[in-house]
C-alpha cells in the first residue's frame, strides 16, 4: 500500500477537478514551513484480493448393506470337566435341561428315568437318565463324586456323530477341542495331555480329570470321535 504526502494529496484533486491552469479557480498549494509536521494521508491502490474458500463435500453413492452374522448357539456350551457351559455337575436335572432348552429347543429324545444299566453302559447309583439334543446328551442319575442320594446331573457326552455334520455345532473345551480335532493338535493346545489305547474301549485321551474323550486312533492324525466330561459310564 502506497502513502503520499497532504500536498501531493491536494494536488491530484485538483488535476481531478479540472484546475492548474493559473485561474480564479486554481488554489494556491499549501504553503509549508520548516519544522512543520507532514500529515501522510493513507490512499488505497488496490484492494486485497477476496479469499474464497470452497468446501468440497464427497458424497458416497454407494452404502454398505449392514453385514448380520448368526453365531452357533453351542458356542456357549463349553465342554468342561465339571459341567457343561454356565451349568455344573450336581444341579437338579431340570436346571440342567432347562438351560440346554434356551439355547439348542426343545431335545430330541429324553430316555425318562429308568435302571442305571442302559445302552450307556452301566452307570453309577440306582437310576439312569439321558435327555438328547443330536449328538449331545446330558446324564443323569442318583450318585456320584458330585452328589448323593439325590437325582442330579453328573456327565455329559459329545459324539460320536450320527450324521455328517455334529448336531449341535459349536461345543468345544476352552482350548477348542472338539469332534475332528487331531492328536497333534490336542498336545498342541494341551502338553500335559494323556494319549492311549484301552483294551477295551480303544483309543482314547484325558485332558484333565472328568474331561477326556474317544479317538480314532492313537497316532497324531488321530482324530476326537467323541467327548465325555464328569461321569463315564463302564461296559
Amino acid at each position: 500500500m502506497r502513502t503520499f504526502p497532504l500536498a501531493v494529496v491536494a494536488s491530484l484533486v485538483l488535476v481531478a477537478c479540472g484546475g492548474g491552469d493559473g485561474g480564479p479557480d486554481t488554489l494556491a498549494p499549501l504553503p509549508t514551513s520548516a519544522g512543520a509536521t507532514t500529515t501522510t494521508v493513507v490512499v488505497a491502490t488496490s484492494l486485497a484480493p477476496l479469499v474464497t474458500t470452497t468446501s468440497t463435500t464427497s458424497t458416497s453413492s454407494t452404502s454398505a448393506a449392514p453385514t448380520t452374522t448368526t453365531l452357533p448357539p453351542g458356542l456357549e456350551l463349553i465342554l468342561r470337566n465339571d459341567g457343561l457351559g454356565d451349568v455344573l455337575f450336581g444341579v437338579a436335572p431340570e436346571g440342567a435341561v432347562s438351560y440346554v432348552s434356551s439355547l439348542l429347543g426343545a431335545p430330541n429324545r429324553d430316555t425318562g428315568w429308568g435302571p442305571n444299566v442302559s445302552d450307556y453302559g452301566v452307570c453309577p447309583g440306582t437310576r439312569f437318565r439321558a435327555v438328547v439334543w443330536g449328538d449331545l446328551a446330558l446324564l443323569f442319575g442318583d450318585q456320584s463324586e458330585f452328589a448323593s442320594g439325590v437325582d442330579h446331573f453328573w456327565g455329559w457326552q459329545y459324539g460320536p456323530v450320527t450324521d455328517i455334520e455334529a448336531v449341535p455345532v459349536g461345543p468345544a473345551t476352552d482350548g477348542l477341542v472338539s469332534i475332528g480335532t487331531t492328536v497333534a493338535e490336542i498336545l498342541r493346545v494341551y502338553p500335559s495331555a494323556e494319549i492311549f489305547t484301552d483294551e477295551v474301549f480303544g483309543a482314547r485321551f484325558e485332558l484333565e480329570p472328568f474331561l477326556g474323550g474317544a479317538l480314532s486312533d492313537d497316532s497324531p492324525n488321530g482324530e476326537v470321535q467323541a467327548l465325555y466330561g464328569g461321569i463315564v459310564c463302564g461296559e
